[in-house]
């Protein structure tokens, strides 16, 4: 992981905050901030959610040299990332995890990881969180409302004869923390990868990958805005590689949704 370099917190209000701040301060490209509990933490279309032990909680600052269009292609070369790292750490089959337009990861029918993108100040606040361990209260999930959480955990963990914490891969740890400590860096070092490439030749590298793991490749959609208007229904075809747009083929044309939730209608 050359190009970052992690500063953890034991808990901070919204890990993106402290990357935005760290923005308007002219940080370097690198930085992330990584907290074990987040008080204020939110997500896309202003979600807000209390964030307990046991997820990860991390947002990286980025100064991308692509064109400010092409900038939300960069969330869902994060998902890719994130995607291959569970994976890898877990040792599933590549259906095991997808990606869900536009910033979701999905096991199943369930949500085991968020992304959130901002623009700030010259720069990009990525920021990512993952279901990692079930946290000791049950009412305090990384959850949206929308989709079930699913944990990395029940995919993933288990546990030695001397009681230490095994990953699928086979690594092992002696406590929770340094295990979502490796799902965090992992995550970093595919994603320095993917934004290498994305930095010289855009998404286009990334296209055929994202729509073979699409969680909504070839479903019917109904897209909504927050306040109920359907913007709207089709199948989805694919996103687009400039723009990040969803492609969704409505029978008479294919339109292309840069904002909205997709329900899913058949």
């Amino acid at each position: 992981m050359k190009l970052f370099n992690v500063a953890n917190f034991l808990e901070v209000n919204s890990t993106n905050e402290q990357v935005k701040n760290a923005l308007r301060a002219h940080a370097n490209e690198g930085y992330v901030c990584r907290a074990r509990k987040q008080t204020g933490g939110y997500g896309r279309q202003g979600r807000f959610w209390t964030s307990p032990e046991g997820g990860l909680y991390q947002s990286v600052l980025l100064r991308p040299k692509r064109s400010i269009a092409e900038l939300p292609t960069l969330g869902f070369v994060m998902a890719l990332a994130i995607r291959a790292s569970l994976l890898r750490l877990a040792a599933r089959p590549p259906e095991a995890v997808q990606v869900k337009w536009p910033n979701d990861l999905i096991v199943g029918d369930n949500k085991i990881a968020g992304i959130s993108m901002e623009a700030s100040s010259g720069g990009v606040c990525i920021g990512v969180g993952v279901n990692v361990f079930r946290p000791a209260n049950p009412q305090d999930l990384l959850f949206d409302g929308k989709y079930q959480p699913a944990f990395f955990a029940d995919m993933a963990i288990g546990h030695t004869d001397q009681g230490q914490i095994a990953f699928g891969n086979g690594y092992t740890f002696s406590n929770q923390q340094d295990a979502i400590a490796a799902v965090g860096d992992s995550i970093l070092s595919s994603f320095e990868q993917c934004y290498s490439v994305w930095q010289s030749n855009g998404f286009e590298p990334f296209i055929k990958e994202y729509q073979s793991c699409s969680y909504l490749q070839g479903k019917r959609v109904r897209m909504q805005l927050l306040s109920g208007d359907v913007i709207v229904e089709g199948t989805v075809v694919g996103v687009d590689e400039e723009t990040a747009c969803l492609k969704v083929d409505d029978g008479a044309q294919v339109k292309l949704v840069n904002s909205g939730e997709a329900h899913i209608i058949g």
